[in-house]
């Protein structure tokens, strides 16, 4: 069980590290668009790892806070998952920061936006006394 545990929580934190790898390639260009659906896809396949991986901590914790003997074989697999969670964590971080930038972006490309349209607002010619006399006649 102790062995089957640990070689799947590998396996699991090798699949995070994947998805963050292709997450990080998606947003590589802020200018390039993302499809939303593919997000979000992505997205919930980070939160069911995740959710493994948790259940999976739990199981895992009484054997890893007690002084029992494991093999050398099972401290290997806990010292490679720790090297991946913390591989997928920078990751994670870097993710987070291409997501700030990008939002800031688009902020910046909607404050365009509205500043043109305020602009363009000014410069619509204001029906004259004389023209809306014209359209009534």
């Amino acid at each position: 069980m102790l062995r089957a545990a640990s070689r799947q929580e590998v396996g699991l934190y090798e699949g995070l590290l994947a998805l963050y790898h292709e997450l990080r390639a998606a947003l590589a260009d802020a200018e390039r668009s993302v499809d939303p659906t593919w997000l979000a896809a992505q997205q919930e396949r980070v939160d069911e790892t995740i959710r493994a991986l948790r259940a999976l901590s739990a199981r895992l914790a009484p054997h890893r806070l007690t002084a029992a003997e494991v093999p050398p074989e099972i401290h290997a697999l806990w010292r490679r998952a720790a090297t991946i969670a913390a591989e997928a964590a920078q990751l994670n971080s870097e993710l987070a920061a291409r997501v700030r930038a990008r939002q800031s972006a688009i902020l910046a490309r909607l404050v365009r936006l509205d500043v043109g349209r305020q602009g363009l607002v000014a410069y619509r010619p204001v029906p004259s006394a004389h023209a809306a006399a014209g359209t009534q006649a």
